[in-house]
């Protein structure tokens, strides 16, 4: 096997082992599968739309929709029209989740240090920006594909 394709499995094996410390951390929580991101990314921008959630988290609409409609059944997200887009749906983070939102991010941050805890500052840095580089090449992909199935 050629060393970029092993690069690949890396990366699905460190996104597989957070995605089952992520589902065991925040079970008491009732979130499931990767919900915690849509939480986030809601928290980290109010008032974000469906559209740019979904694009923030490289997922279909459809995935989007169902995930955001069980954070909202849990009180955990609101979703309030837009008064620049009727069609759009704005969404907010509620106090339930404001409440949790600390512990989340405080397991987030552990396992980021936990991973990059034997890692010089420069080494952080330049793993940032060689990962954020793959991102962005894979993008490219995803965007074409992405037109496709429209």
């Amino acid at each position: 096997m050629n060393k970029k394709r092993k690069i690949v499995r890396e990366i699905v094996s460190i996104s597989r082992c957070i995605s089952f410390i992520r589902n065991i951390e925040f079970k008491k929580y009732d979130l499931t599968r990767g919900q915690h991101s849509f939480l986030t990314r809601i928290m980290e921008n109010p008032g974000i739309s469906q559209e740019e959630v979904s694009f923030l988290l490289r997922v279909d609409k459809t995935t989007s929709a169902k995930a955001i409609k069980k954070l909202e059944t849990k009180g955990y997200i609101m979703r309030k029209r837009s008064s620049e887009d009727k069609r759009q749906w704005c969404l907010y983070p509620t106090d339930k989740f404001k409440k949790i939102y600390p512990d989340l991010v405080d397991k987030i941050n552990k396992t980021a240090e936990l991973g990059t805890s034997n890692f010089t500052e420069d080494e952080v840095e330049t793993l940032h920006n060689l990962i954020a580089k793959f991102r962005k090449n894979v993008d490219k992909e995803w965007v074409d594909i992405k037109n496709v199935l429209k």
